[in-house]
């Protein structure tokens, strides 16, 4: 290990020596802009998948010279997979960690390559080189995205030099449509099981120099579980300039409001009997976003290129909780701002392609907080007032220089400083002030074999930043001011090709090694102390990725994707993740036990069949395999177990007078399955006598929905 070590720092400052990094240019490439464009028919040959490698869209490159597993997922497979959601629609892909630990089926957890999303998600998501993860406990509000406006989504597992902190499983970097080079108008109407509705009317296209896009959307649903309804209103403006083929300028709005009640964790002996059944009711989520984007490209001579964009995003949330014992309802304001700055070149030095990107970074995020809850067995209510204010300055460079036409070496670094100011307006005692600097670098090599087909070998390092929650805002009850922040080692070597006409396959080999990952430790072995967020000393995440598009003829197509992964604590440790009757339930975790909620196995198929003209058939198939729960460290309760889900679809699609006319039928979960891809240990209060049990958040069985779209062109 210490040689791989070596031989990769070594490749590392080679690279930074030589100051160049992963943007190399592929041949034709298309313009860095993403515009919205009509459906082109089914073709036999697989296109060259395209990806956006900085940090702000620049120029695309062809995703077989990246040092990395790439996934790209547009708007068109999005649509043939009939997905609702964020997470629906990234939920077939490699490396996706998946769960529902709240009962609401648009707040589901995300996260990559065997981190879990516990005690906070270590995957960083981007909408339009904006990061959206809140800024107090890093999650993300899927939600608050307006789903219809996505024109690609683009997963980039493991650390990466340019998008900075928070990202230990990787990067989702979410891009929305703009206007194309024909104006349109569409309607689309979706109606189904659990009184699911879904209305959206977006309108696009050119007004000389300018272009724009419009969406409107709405969706109620009263879901599958008691009190677990939503009702989503989303809009979506955004308006491009290009005075001149060098200039390139965009303005966006986003408003979301929505009403999202949350079913909860459910008893186990409760679900066998109904699992529609709601526990603990009463909890739900009111959010209201504004988001006020900008972005500019400019063309440069003599190979440069600017980049820019700047962002204010406010989100009002109140957050109302039933627990068996408690009833908590808090009111949140957040504010962000902030921009990224960043320079391209390109050039050709001693006859060899090279790419150079230097860019900075600056957010400021202000989150306030006031809240009052109660206990059982306590008189009286305990309020809470808090407020905190980071500021995050960044700078980070890259380059991708071609030793030879088919050996490209990769070199990046990003420095970080975060501080934060936390402020306790009724115990100051509890308030403070930290600050993290941190340089992370990446390396990496790509050999193209031959120009259908390449390896690649990289070495990247990530951290995490504690939370102002895990380190000032619980006071003496279990926050940590001296928390270090998590970081990270990573290697992987992988193998991308495509085969003939008909296919394209990739293959990663990944491992993780982290250090002073963020736990609720005991302050002794018996835990006679008091416990505590603690660093704990290393944990490590390791596995396999591997994917297969096939397209046998102009009638059928298939995608599968196969991941294996081994998340285990490498070190012992004593954890406190609950009390019973007052004491600490105590559990001693060995080196080499599994961290809860990562799958060992999980495998997607999907298959299309394409009888006739505009006529599509899709079987979609996913299989989870088992995990141990939440508080089962120690991995001494039975596991969750593993589950199977079959989806069917059937579309079509006709040119009608004015335009477009297309309506499906979808069913999911065909078998009517039921299981759960969530489960807790806990004390059950209410009806299990204080006593631990396993609790799961059950998901729902077969569902049919169907939906027409009427898109008008001639205008």
């Amino acid at each position: 290990m210490r040689s791989i070590t070596g031989f990769v720092i070594l490749f590392t400052w080679v690279a930074l020596g030589s100051h160049f990094v992963i943007t190399a240019k592929a041949e034709e490439s298309p313009p860095p802009e993403v515009r919205d464009t009509t459906e082109e028919p089914l073709k036999l040959q697989l296109k060259d998948v395209v990806v956006t490698s900085t940090r702000l869209p620049d120029v695309p490159v062809d995703a077989r010279t990246l040092p990395a597993k790439v996934t790209v997922i547009t708007a068109e497979d999005i649509r043939r997979s009939g997905a609702k959601t964020v997470q629906e629609a990234i939920q077939w892909a490699t490396g996706i960690v998946m769960y529902d630990q709240v009962g609401n089926a648009f707040q589901q957890t995300i996260d990559l390559r065997g981190f879990n999303g516990q005690p906070v998600p270590s995957t960083s998501v981007f909408v339009d080189g904006m990061r959206v993860n809140e800024p107090d406990f890093n999650t993300v509000n899927f939600d608050l995205i307006p789903f219809d406006t996505i024109d690609r989504i683009e997963i980039l597992p493991g650390p990466s030099a340019i998008y900075g902190k928070n990202a230990l499983g990787g990067v989702i970097n979410i891009i929305t449509k703009r206007g194309g080079e024909k104006r349109q108008a569409t309607g689309e109407t979706l109606f189904g099981s659990f009184h699911r509705e879904r209305y959206t009317i977006n309108a696009s296209g050119p007004v000389g120099k300018f272009d724009y896009y419009t969406n409107f959307g709405r969706e109620p649903e009263t879901g599958f579980r008691d009190e677990s309804d939503a009702r989503i209103s989303r809009f979506y403006g955004r308006l491009g300039y290009q005075p001149t083929e060098r200039t390139d300028l965009t303005l966006s709005y986003t408003y979301v409001k929505d009403h999202l009640l949350q079913a909860g964790s459910l008893p186990l002996s409760q679900a066998a009997i109904d699992p529609k059944r709601n526990f603990t009711p009463g909890d739900f989520n009111d959010n209201e976003t504004n988001v006020v984007r900008f972005t500019g490209r400019q063309t440069l001579p003599l190979g440069f290129s600017l980049n820019a964009n700047a962002f204010y995003r406010r989100l009002g949330q109140q957050q109302f909780t039933v627990g068996q014992s408690s009833v908590a309802n808090n009111l949140v304001k957040t504010e962000s701002r902030g921009g990224v700055l960043q320079a391209m070149h390109e050039a050709d030095p001693f006859g060899r392609h090279n790419s150079l990107l230097l860019g900075g970074e600056y957010t400021r995020n202000g989150f306030g907080s006031n809240s009052l809850s109660s206990f059982t067995g306590f008189p009286g209510a305990f309020p809470g007032l808090i407020s905190m204010n980071e500021n995050i300055l960044a700078f980070y460079v890259q380059d991708t220089f071609h030793l030879t036409p088919q050996l490209l070496l990769t070199g990046g670094v990003r420095h970080d400083r975060d501080q934060i100011d936390f402020m306790d307006n009724l115990l100051a005692t509890n308030s403070g002030t930290k600050i993290f600097h941190r340089t992370n670098p990446r390396a990496g090599l790509t050999y193209l074999i031959t120009p259908p087909a390449s390896i690649y070998f990289n070495y990247s390092q990530g951290f995490r930043v504690p939370t102002f929650q895990e380190l000032f805002a619980l006071g003496p009850f279990g926050s940590n001011p001296d928390l270090k922040p998590v970081h990270s080692q990573n290697y992987e070597v992988g193998f991308k090709t495509q085969v003939g006409r008909w296919g394209e396959g990739t293959l990663a080999l990944f491992q993780a090694d982290a250090r002073d990952e963020i736990l609720f430790l005991c302050g002794d072995p018996n835990c006679g102390g008091q416990a505590a967020n603690t660093n704990v000393d290393r944990t490590r995440r390791r596995g396999i990725e591997a994917t297969l598009k096939a397209r046998y003829n102009e009638r059928l197509d298939g995608v599968v994707n196969y991941t294996f992964t081994e998340a285990t604590f490498r070190s012992d440790l004593t954890l406190n993740p609950y009390f019973v009757g007052g004491n600490p339930f105590i559990e001693h975790v060995q080196k080499g036990d599994s961290i809860p909620m990562v799958p060992k196995h999980r495998l997607s198929v999907t298959g299309n069949y394409h009888p006739t003209p505009g006529w599509t058939v899709s079987l979609m198939g996913l299989y989870v395999g088992t995990q141990f729960n939440l508080n089962d460290e120690e991995n001494a309760q039975p596991r969750l177990p593993g589950y199977f889900v079959l989806n069917s679809r059937l579309a079509y699609e006709r040119p009608v007078p004015g335009g477009r006319l297309s309506g499906f039928l979808m069913v999911n979960n065909m078998l009517d399955q039921r299981y759960s891809t969530q489960g807790i240990i806990a004390p059950n209060t209410l009806t299990g006598g204080g006593l631990p049990e396993r609790f799961i958040v059950p998901a729902p069985g077969i569902a049919i929905y169907g939906g027409l779209s009427y898109r008008f062109e001639r205008f």
